[in-house]
């Protein structure tokens, strides 16, 4: 009696496993390579000439180099492998039958040792050992190289795309209309395209969201970053994301559900996107400046600048922005107010923060920030980005003491 108690336990606690995987989605489609320098990537052959030295044979139409927008290699290339080297594993039963009679140990043995003499391994793999040790010895010290199966291929292929678009989705932000209307994401693994963030978003939240106005945020190195922005049809939506989506735990890899582990979501309005021809780079003239907005429609800068002194913020200038409003309603005014250097600008960010909480401005609103440049692409640059250099950031993430 009390051996089939605990059967009947165990068995229920099989049946609750959290996910299984179908087999096929394991199958090896490409090779993930980055981290390459970009003379290696100028053109296909060099690639090419790599894998025929590790006895793989490719065509050009197998090689995938990303660039940006300006034609130049980011160090990232993938190549479709699938049919160059034999899985491990014949997915096709009824293949081996008839070509090789029943499947028995011995029949497995033999496959498996015809599989290590073609590709200099002593046992069956999706790439066998002997080719993954002869690409580590050909590819440069810093470069990496992933196994990528099918999502991980349409995950590359649709981050090609976004990279390239990556300028007109930020414009497409920056609108005026949309300045109420942009929720942040942060803590997304690169797994996740536009598809799975809107079905996350929709599964946790109940609010639809256009896969197309989903913007994730690059690294200098063409890498998808953790951040992406959301443009919803109305602010609404984005209070709603924003109390929903906090927190919330995710599958860290999207194809393999439960089994790797989780991640987790948050959604704040701590992204503010605002284009101007009065701007005229402001940002970049000086790194000490605070972006407040919500101020009366009609004051002007000596008016702003005035109540800015009262309120003891003394700010070395000021800059009025008026962001016109589409419903015909009264314009947005936001104003740049630049300091002699950062101490002073975490202090006014202070003196706003308590300024928040004593009109009982809500928690979610749009009231300061500080300003940067977006991340867009020059043609100057020649292809090198160091806006992932901790030392930018570095002033203001220091700490302060009052």
């Amino acid at each position: 009696m009390l051996n089939r108690l605990y059967t009947r336990c165990f068995s229920s606690l099989r049946r609750r496993y959290p996910d299984e995987i179908p087999l096929e989605s394991l199958r090896q489609k490409a090779v993930l390579i980055e981290n390459l320098p970009k003379q290696l990537l100028e053109s296909q052959d060099h690639v090419q000439d790599i894998f025929t030295k590790c006895g793989v044979k490719i065509s050009h139409d197998d090689i995938h180099i990303m660039r940006n927008r300006f034609g130049l290699p980011c160090g990232r290339v993938m190549i479709i492998t699938e049919n160059n080297i034999m899985p491990n594993f014949n997915f096709n039963p009824d293949e081996v039958q008839s070509t090789s009679g029943p499947y028995t140990e011995e029949t497995c043995k033999d496959h498996c040792h015809e599989t290590s003499t073609d590709y200099n391994s002593t046992s069956a793999s999706f790439m066998a050992k002997g080719v993954q040790n002869m690409m580590l010895n050909n590819l440069p010290p810093q470069a990496r190289a992933y196994v990528c199966d099918e999502h991980d291929v349409k995950c590359y292929v649709e981050q090609c795309e976004r990279y390239l678009t990556l300028t007109e989705d930020l414009r497409r932000l920056a609108d005026p209309a949309n300045i109420h209307r942009i929720v942040t994401v942060v803590g997304m693994n690169k797994t996740y395209g536009r598809l799975e963030l809107a079905e996350v978003i929709e599964k946790h939240t109940s609010v639809k969201v256009n896969p197309a106005n989903i913007v994730f945020r690059f690294k200098s190195n063409g890498e998808q970053d953790s951040t992406a922005w959301i443009l919803c049809c109305n602010p609404g939506d984005v209070n709603k994301i924003i109390a929903k989506l906090q927190e919330v735990a995710v599958p860290r890899r999207y194809q393999y559900g439960a089994l790797m582990g989780a991640s987790f979501l948050y959604a704040a309005r701590s992204s503010l996107f605002l284009s101007n021809p009065e701007l005229d780079f402001l940002t970049t003239k000086s790194k000490y400046q605070v972006f407040t907005m919500g101020w009366q429609s009609d004051v002007d800068e000596d008016e702003l600048a005035h109540l800015a002194n009262t309120l003891k913020f003394f700010p070395k200038s000021v800059k009025v922005v008026k962001i016109p409003s589409v419903d015909g309603a009264k314009h947005d005014v936001g104003a740049f107010f630049e300091c002699e250097r950062m101490r002073n600008i975490k202090k006014l960010m202070v003196r706003l923060h308590m300024l928040k909480r004593r009109w009982k401005i809500p928690e979610h609103s749009i009231f300061y920030a500080y300003p940067k440049t977006a991340d867009v692409r020059w043609m100057t640059d020649n292809g090198v980005y160091d806006e992932d250099d901790p030392a930018d950031d570095s002033d203001i993430d220091e700490p302060i003491h009052y």
